[in-house]
């Protein structure tokens, strides 16, 4: 069995890459400015990344789960030529209350916890939105924004980064 590793939780549309509404199609896929350079600083100091990320564009028929798969793909291929991975990649296909799995709901936070073996000791929530910061503050995580393509309203962040890289330095120097 695997050793239990530290977690960097991070969303997908904002954070990872630009913000293009509903995103079906693997050719829009453009990824932000410092996103391989924290991943690498990331890795080098063991932490897993998982993706978590709303995808209500599936519940209101504007994308299907393969067109999710698809750009996740293009993401993961795309790191892979600059030497970089994701450790996981989950999704909310739901829209509305009544989900365990919509951010800022914990379940797929979880879910990612058992299945890869993670710890929370050290671990953070990084997102452009206030479900992303509320989801790592109510698992006694730090919550940490960046800027998205919307003004930020929710709670306050443990850390409002102006980049991912400088939220990666911020995790490292935490540590875990």
């Amino acid at each position: 069995m695997t050793a239990v590793r530290p977690a960097v939780f991070l969303d997908r549309d904002g954070t990872l890459i630009d913000d293009k509404g509903f995103l079906g199609d693997p050719a829009g896929v453009e990824i932000l400015p410092t996103v391989v350079d924290a991943l690498k600083l990331l890795a080098e100091h063991a932490y897993a990344t998982i993706v978590i990320s709303n995808q209500s564009g599936i519940a209101r028929g504007l994308l299907d789960d393969a067109q999710v798969r698809s750009v996740n793909a293009e993401i993961e291929r795309r790191l892979a030529d600059e030497g970089v991975a994701i450790d996981g990649w989950y999704w909310c296909p739901h829209y509305g209350d009544g989900c365990d799995c919509r951010k800022p709901e914990p379940a797929l936070l979880h879910r990612a916890v058992r299945e890869h073996r993670l710890t929370l000791d050290g671990a953070a929530m990084i997102g452009d939105r206030g479900s992303d910061v509320e989801l790592g503050q109510r698992v006694g995580i730090a919550g940490i924004a960046v800027p998205g393509p919307q003004a930020y309203a929710g709670p306050e962040p443990d850390l409002r980064a102006q980049t991912l890289l400088e939220a990666a330095e911020w995790i490292v120097r935490r540590g875990h």
